[in-house]
């Protein structure tokens, strides 16, 4: 019987322990009162106790349980007026729907002498606590995220009929505009390897979408970079060394907790500053100082509004860890400018795993990919990973955007995306060449022509097409067939082989082979000299060691030049149309290059380390009538990087060898960008030189720019973004006399050049998207091969850039 009491008296006891719980447990969520949406790290404060409080989550969000009997609660927020709930004559079993007004009062700024702002005195602490605090700085960790993004279309203000609200809500039946999910599992080893897979997505109006959004498509995984970038715009922390001198900071509000407090801390950026900066809000905890939540908005606005929100937690009382992630994206001027465009994106980060056993092995060179079976997740799949159910709206969404999907054919519009993406466009079985279809430059003028490829629906990894073209300028026709066998995708191994009658500019590097061709490249519109050839080559690649491209070549080409030239190695022969057969092998290395596979394609993000290009070439006498023995070597070494205060530095040297005397179409020239009637900036090329000016068979090219950005003037909406160029470059030509009737120079002493560059002079706003962005540069040249005349050492150049900003 004892025992029989004491289980009665355990269970009564612990019922009425959790009945006293439940009395005085909380939930709700904070919005604002006009917006309804959700504010995030509101101040709750229960009683009138400091101490005994909580702050809403990403999503407005809240739970509070105590034993102590709740009667008050007061909610505080920067930008919002206080607002007191009397508890007692509230039923706080359902969840509270609390709404806050925005203040209309403009707190005035306090002014503060140098040395005495207590706000600053933490930031010190902070930034000296980054290293310690900064989860990416740790030796290696994993997790899984859930991320949803929705899209909302709504009326514009000056919209004052409401009868398009009525119209877009009948249409939609009350969704989203547009509703997508994913799953990922993301691992990360110190210093900077990372792995994100995507193993689960779901996309409204798509069944098998080959794309995905992750938590830092909009914003950094961390916000303790020196640079924070959003919309590939580089923004100064605010917790960066030396933001001291270049932002303001307020403390506008202390949070009590039992074991520590947390500052709310403003900032923005000082005045006359011309920097990128942020402005919003620090949670700065005491607990390592460290970042507990963020919210943060470009200071300056552009054509689209974003800001992020990330809120931290402390894993197993040891380092802080991103916890949500949240952007709102809102383009507010369509280009109907009827409607605005809001985007919220969610990330929830859960199964944090600190310090796993990782090695190098254990990652993909991609750093983002898709798993193969991302479309095929069931639905207790999704119940198990999201953080809560799908609310009414967004099921209607599945269900309205899936139907309208199906009636309007995305999947079959995400495929034109995907062939867009590599220079092509899909008709049935076969794939158009976008780059073979219209082409321009001078020697030519206009080609018309045709690509055409067969693509997957003929056979997966085989392709075999040719191409054809008629110059308007030079009214000939160029033509050839090739194939392509991919044998292995990840590891990029691929067979080609082309047969073509075709022009070939004349000098040029075979270093700019090795990059994937670019439709929109101008250095061809200035072409004015070519070779015809006829060529047969077959090549084989693949990728190694990760960060290392090979490919191996064996080229058969028949050469007539189209300009008139003569090469004489001797009294008894005069050359003038030419064959050639060689071997080359050509290396990419970039290490820690990252790659994106999305639209199923590999794509380059680019690296932060320099980025090494070689080229070997053996011209072979004597092999299928070749009349040449040679060996040619190519190399070139480029990066780009960011410097926080100062802007970016883009360098790339480039070199050449060649051991023998060879024909003008075999050596070095091509590098000037000079033309009086096509003014326009190309870089990595000299401005002030013709581009057959001068010929090498050894050379080095040394490029250089500075861009400061708008770091050194900034005035309203006038942000003029100003660099420094200089060019250098060395050449030598064996037995010069060899080439007959064609102009050209040596470039022995040495040859100079410096402009300076000043972008977005003018900004047009181009539907309310974007900003076309027009500049101009001044370029002179000087030193041993300056002209006479100082006049003919000047050009101007003209610029055109793309921002949102």
């Amino acid at each position: 019987m004892q025992v029989i009491k004491g289980i009665l008296i355990f269970l009564l006891s612990t019922f009425y322990i959790n009945l006293s719980y439940s009395q005085s447990y909380i939930k709700g969520k904070v919005i604002d009162h006009k917006t309804q949406k959700a504010l995030a790290f509101v101040n709750i404060i229960f009683n009138d106790n400091p101490y005994c409080g909580t702050t809403s989550d990403i999503d407005g969000k809240f739970s509070f349980k105590s034993a102590v009997k709740t009667n008050k609660l007061t909610c505080s927020y920067v930008g919002y007026e206080k607002q007191d709930l009397d508890l007692t004559s509230i039923d706080t079993q359902n969840e509270l729907i609390i709404k806050l007004h925005s203040s209309p009062k403009i707190l005035q700024e306090v002014i503060v002498k140098a040395g005495e702002n207590p706000a600053n005195r933490i930031i010190r602490k902070v930034i000296k606590n980054k290293d310690l605090n900064n989860p990416e700085k740790i030796t290696s960790f994993k997790y899984t995220s859930y991320n949803k993004d929705i899209y909302d279309i709504i009326p514009h203000d000056t919209i004052a009929d409401d009868s398009l609200n009525i119209r877009l809500k009948t249409f939609l039946k009350g969704g989203h505009a547009f509703f997508s999910e994913s799953v990922t599992e993301r691992k990360f080893m110190k210093p900077d390897i990372n792995e994100e897979v995507v193993i689960a997505t779901k996309v409204s109006g798509f069944k098998k979408p080959s794309f995905a959004s992750i938590g830092t498509d909009m914003q950094p995984f961390s916000f303790y970079n020196n640079m924070i970038t959003i919309l590939d715009i580089n923004y100064l922390n605010p917790i960066a060394k030396g933001s001291l001198k270049k932002y303001t900071f307020r403390i506008k509000d202390t949070l009590f907790h039992k074991n520590d407090s947390t500052y709310i801390i403003s900032f923005k950026p000082k005045m006359n500053k011309n920097i990128d900066g942020l402005t919003g809000l620090l949670y700065i905890n005491t607990n390592k100082y460290a970042i507990e939540n963020v919210i943060a908005e470009p200071f300056e606005k552009g054509l689209i509004d974003i800001k992020i929100q990330q809120k931290y937690s402390l894993i197993d009382n040891k380092q802080w860890f991103p916890s949500q992630l949240n952007f709102e994206l809102i383009l507010r001027n369509d280009p109907s400018k009827r409607f605005v465009t809001t985007v919220n994106g969610k990330t929830y980060i859960e199964k944090v795993e600190l310090f796993p056993e990782l090695k190098r092995s254990d990652f993909s060179i991609d750093a983002v990919s898709i798993h193969k079976l991302a479309n095929n997740r069931d639905s207790s799949f999704w119940v198990q990973h999201r953080t809560e159910s799908l609310n009414t709206s967004e099921k209607t969404t599945y269900r309205v955007i899936d139907s309208i999907g199906k009636r309007y054919k995305f999947d079959a519009a995400l495929l034109v995306v995907e062939k867009l993406a590599d220079n092509k466009i899909t008709f049935k079985f076969m794939d158009i060449d976008i780059t073979k279809s219209l082409i321009y430059n001078q020697f030519e003028g206009m080609r018309l022509g045709l690509g055409a490829y067969t693509n997957d629906k003929v056979l997966k990894n085989l392709s075999v097409g040719g191409f054809f073209g008629y110059g308007l300028g030079d009214h000939q026709w160029k033509y050839g067939g090739e194939f392509a066998l991919k044998l292995n995708r990840d590891k990029e191994i691929e067979i080609k082989g082309k047969h073509q009658h075709n022009l070939k500019e004349p000098g040029g590097l075979t270093l700019n082979s090795i990059n994937t061709v670019n439709v929109f490249d101008t250095k061809i519109y200035f072409a004015s000299q070519m070779d015809k050839i006829k060529q047969n080559s077959i090549s084989i690649g693949f990728r190694t060691l990760k960060y290392a491209k090979f490919n191996f070549e064996l080229n058969h080409t028949k050469v007539s030049p189209q300009y008139d030239y003569q090469f004489q190695p001797n009294e008894l022969q005069t050359i003038t149309n030419y064959t050639n057969c060689d071997i080359r092998i050509k290396l990419k290395f970039a290490y820690k290059e990252k790659f994106v596979n999305s639209l199923k394609k590999r794509m380059s993000v680019g690296t932060k380390y320099p980025v090494l290009l070689l080229s070997y070439t053996k011209g072979i006498k004597g092999l299928y009538n070749s009349e040449f023995n040679f060996n040619k070597i190519e190399a070139r070494i480029e990066q780009s990087f960011l410097s926080k205060n100062i802007g970016k530095t883009t360098f790339r040297i480039d070199g050449g060898f060649i051991d023998k005397a060879l024909p003008y179409g075999l050596l070095f020239t091509g590098e000037g960008s000079y033309d009086k009637n096509l003014p326009l900036f190309l870089a990595n090329y000299f401005q002030t030189v013709r581009p057959y000016e001068f010929l090498s068979d050894r050379f080095v090219n040394i490029h250089f720019s500075h861009n400061f950005g708008s770091l050194l003037y900034k005035h309203g909406k006038f942000q003029p973004h100003i660099s420094i160029h200089n060019n250098i470059g060395w050449g030598k030509l064996s037995h010069s006399e060899y080439h007959k009737n064609i102009e050209f120079k040596t470039k022995e002493k040495g040859l100079f050049e410096t402009g300076v560059q000043i972008d977005n002079i003018i900004k047009a706003n181009y539907l309310n998207l974007l900003y076309l962005g027009f500049g101009a540069g001044a370029y002179y040249r000087y030193g041993p091969y300056a002209h006479t005349n100082t006049n003919d050492n000047m050009t101007i150049k003209f610029s055109m850039t793309i921002s949102t900003k």
